[in-house]
Parts: C-alpha cells; sequence; structure tokens
C-alpha cells in the first residue's frame, strides 16, 4: 500500500503516483486512465485502449509490399 497526498493543479485537484508504483503498474505520462468512485474512495484503472490502437492512429498511409528475396527454406507461402 502507498499513501500519498492530494494536490491543487489549476482548478483541479490531482493525485501523485510515486514512480515505482508508476512503473509496476507500466502507467506512462500521457496514458489515459479512467476513475471510479467506490465507497469511500476511488478507483484508477488503465483505459480499454491499448498505446497500439494510439500509435496506429498516427499511420496515414499504408506501406506497400516489400521484396526480401529468394525463398531460401520452408518460409514460401502458397
Amino acid at each position: 500500500m502507498v499513501q500519498t497526498k492530494i494536490a491543487k493543479y489549476g482548478n483541479s485537484l490531482s493525485v501523485r503516483l510515486p514512480s515505482a508504483l508508476a512503473r509496476e503498474l507500466e502507467f506512462r505520462e500521457g496514458d489515459t486512465v479512467t476513475l471510479r468512485a467506490v465507497a469511500g474512495g476511488i478507483v484508477v484503472e488503465r483505459s480499454r485502449r491499448s498505446r497500439l490502437d494510439g500509435w496506429l492512429d498516427t499511420v496515414t498511409s499504408q506501406e506497400g509490399e516489400v521484396d526480401a528475396g529468394v525463398t531460401r527454406g520452408a518460409e514460401a507461402i502458397d
């Protein structure tokens, strides 16, 4: 269990995640999380959308096929 304090951030309140906890949970700056109220507190959950989905959104065009050369083994696809 980790304790931290609530701080003022502009007109909102914020909770700082200690770096050890963020590493353990693999949270990164810019990640989107969901906050859910529960009896006596809150739950912080990683959003269902993955980082890979975000990166794939940045692809603007599909690359063409690349010739890898002569088939040399069992990698041939019919």
